[in-house]
């Protein structure tokens, strides 16, 4: 299957609005930072004493003592660290609220894109818009420089079945309906599709063919369709873990969904099971990504109220209701943790095992995940996990870009790639909660101003 590369940096902004330009440390030019650390988003171990010379958008050297270009601007980084940009994959432009039917959520087109890029995020896939026409207009206003935020894969509305019970999302009522839903997001600009909990095994046959026919992936949310159905079918990449996986409830109805049996299923089913072992062999072999979001499911007691920090961004009503919910839950969630730290095994094992794991953090449920925060919080979560801070770093940015085919654009610190850039003000190499430290994000060869970005969001997530 050939899929359609998506260019961003063609769309690349020639100017910027004065908003935008507030919160830039360093317009594109001739940058050459010295001194750093690197951990360059391959895998492999820092390296230290490391120059990059930048040229536009184009990271065009790295090494240590580069040549000083003519007309060069030199940063002395000492003692700083550098990783990629983030390519994180199961993002959302929207939080939630309360609604006649229960869940809903509300469009964070200006607080969102702020917190993303302060935390690092220079490329995100929003895996299910509530607004796309929204998020797709917001693509094109942050490449042209008319507010700062992250490129964007925009996905579509999560394509549903009766069921769900979000106020915001619209039901297909037929296999047919769900095509033309298809070829409808895609003609708006949506580069991903999303498929969720109650649609068929046809349906997904069909969504998947329509999709693939155009060039566009598609991932799930799934429960009514197992992992290993949906894979043979050909999806592309799968959402949560295995957090969402139906495939161990006995005697399982076709194409019915039972959360509290998926649940159940799950829960109990033993950290080193030969089931398990051998789903995780089928999605490696069928080369079906798997996104962590093992932020969205971190428990409560003894952990952070908003994980990441970031309990200000949150105006104020979210603000209690988060902080009481997470009052009530301390020690009361010992199945919270069960689940928890089986899943970070399993996903660990499907990583070991070869599989394209890739990340991102799901600002929704309750609350408590704030977009940027909970990019930062989830590389030290991967560390916490067993992998190495090479390896979370690299499932952070180059694996993402993998993904979306543009690794030979982004995701890593190489010669020639684009220069998307963190600077961390602590060594990231010794300690992973370094990322908490980030001075500056160079998104384009354009550096934006961290500390910046996430205050202007103070006491605006909920609102807009």
């Amino acid at each position: 299957m050939i899929f359609t590369i998506i260019s961003f940096s063609v769309l690349g902004q020639t100017s910027f609005s004065k908003e935008t330009q507030s919160y830039i440390l360093h317009q594109k030019g001739i940058y050459v930072l010295q001194n750093l650390t690197i951990i360059d988003g391959l895998g492999v171990q820092p390296k230290t004493n490391q120059d990059i010379l930048i040229n536009g958008e184009i990271i065009e050297a790295v090494g240590i003592d580069l040549p000083i270009p003519e007309n060069a601007t030199v940063i002395n980084m000492q003692g700083k660290s550098a990783i990629p940009g983030m390519v994180m994959l199961h993002e959302h432009l929207f939080y939630p609220k309360a609604t006649p039917g229960g869940f809903g959520v509300n469009q964070m087109s200006y607080s969102f894109p702020k917190l993303y890029l302060a935390g690092g995020v220079t490329t995100m896939r929003t895996a299910g818009s509530i607004m796309p026409q929204a998020d797709v207009n917001l693509k094109k206003f942050i490449m042209n420089g008319e507010t700062p935020g992250p490129k964007m894969d925009v996905t579509s509305p999560h394509l549903d079945r009766e069921g769900t019970g979000i106020l915001e999302l619209g039901p297909f009522t037929s296999t047919e309906q769900a095509v033309k839903m298809v070829d409808f997001y895609i003609e708006m600009g949506v580069t991903s599709i999303k498929v969720y909990n109650f649609i068929s095994k046809i349906d997904l046959k069909a969504i998947v063919d329509a999709a693939h026919k155009k060039g566009v992936k598609v991932t799930g949310h799934l429960c009514s369709i197992t992992y290993r159905e949906a894979a043979d079918i050909g999806i592309d990449n799968l959402e949560h873990g295995f957090f969402a996986s139906s495939d161990f409830i006995i005697d399982k109805e076709s194409d019915a969904c039972e959360p509290f049996k998926q649940y159940n299923s799950v829960r109990k089913l033993p950290v080193d099971s030969k089931k398990m072992t051998d789903l995780i062999n089928h999605l490696v072999n069928k080369k079906v990504a798997l996104t962590s979001t093992i932020n969205v499911f971190e428990p409560y007691t003894n952990r952070e109220i908003v994980p990441g920090g970031g309990i200000d961004a949150l105006y104020p009503e979210a603000k209690e209701k988060v902080y009481k919910r997470w009052a009530s839950k301390q020690g009361k969630d010992s199945l919270d943790y069960v689940i928890f730290n089986k899943s970070k095994k399993w996903e660990k094992a499907f990583y070991d095992a070869g599989g394209l794991l890739v990340a991102g953090t799901d600002p929704t449920y309750d609350g408590r995940i704030i977009a940027g925060y909970a990019n930062m919080r989830l590389l030290e979560l991967f560390v916490e996990m067993n992998f190495t801070i090479p390896e979370a770093i690299k499932i952070c940015t180059l694996n993402g870009a993998k993904y979306l085919e543009q690794d030979a654009t982004i995701g890593s610190i190489e010669k020639n790639k684009i220069a998307d850039i963190v600077i961390l003000n602590d060594d990231i190499s010794k300690d992973i909660k370094a990322i908490r430290s980030i001075e500056m994000v160079f998104r384009n060869g354009v550096a934006y101003e961290s500390k910046k970005l996430f205050k202007a969001a103070n006491g605006l997530v909920g609102i807009r």
